[in-house]
Parts: structure tokens; sequence; C-alpha cells
């Protein structure tokens, strides 16, 4: 939709050109799905070149920040992160602290229950 995937875009076929252009006749495996992985970058960057979201592509935050963790392979984001850095925050914070489980409320020793006469 703007600059940013625009130049995601650029990025990814530079890259995948780099990549193809040093592949001798027979490139490995690794060599060819390192390609593969480049282009489906670029591929997914052209396909949101049209479309009304911004660069996170989160329906919350359009126009946020992008993770600089997205799409780092040495570092990947868990499954179900997107590029949001503030949704990817709140998932991180939530992951890292278990949900408060409050004990069954007891009353206090000096509470006493009223009767009705």
């Amino acid at each position: 939709m703007g600059y940013a995937n625009l130049r995601e875009l650029q990025t990814a076929l530079t890259t995948a050109s780099d990549l193809a252009s040093a592949m001798q006749s027979a490139p490995t495996r690794h060599a060819a799905d390192q390609l593969v992985d480049v282009l489906r970058q670029a591929l997914t960057a052209a396909s949101t070149l049209g479309a009304e979201t911004g660069p996170t592509g989160c329906a919350l935050h359009p126009h946020g920040a992008v993770d600089p963790l997205y799409g780092d392979p040495e570092d990947p984001l868990p499954p179900g992160y997107g590029k949001c850095l503030l949704c990817n925050d709140r998932r991180r914070r939530a992951d890292a602290h278990p949900p408060h489980v409050r004990p069954y409320a007891r009353p206090h020793p000096h509470w006493r229950r009223r009767l009705s006469a």
C-alpha cells in the first residue's frame, strides 16, 4: 500500500536477483530454498501494494511499527505472530507471564454471616 511495502518488494527482488546471479550451473538445495523464500517474500510484498491495510497488515494497528524480527531467519518469530510490533509485544508479554490464578476467596475470620430471624 505504501512506501514500506514498495521498499520491501524492491529489497526482496534485489536479493533474489543477487542469489540467482550467484548460483552455479547446478545449485544446491539450500541455495534453491533460499531463492524460493525470497521470491515468496517479494510476492507477498507485491500483493499488499494495492491492499487497504498499512505496512503491518494488522487490522488494529495498520500504520504501526513493523516488528524488526519479522522475516529474520536466524531468530524467527513464533507461529501466529505477524508483522505488527504492537500485537507481537502484547503476545510476548502474555507468553512471559502466565495468567494469575486467584485462589478461592475465603471470608475474613472476623466477618460473621448474619442469619435472618
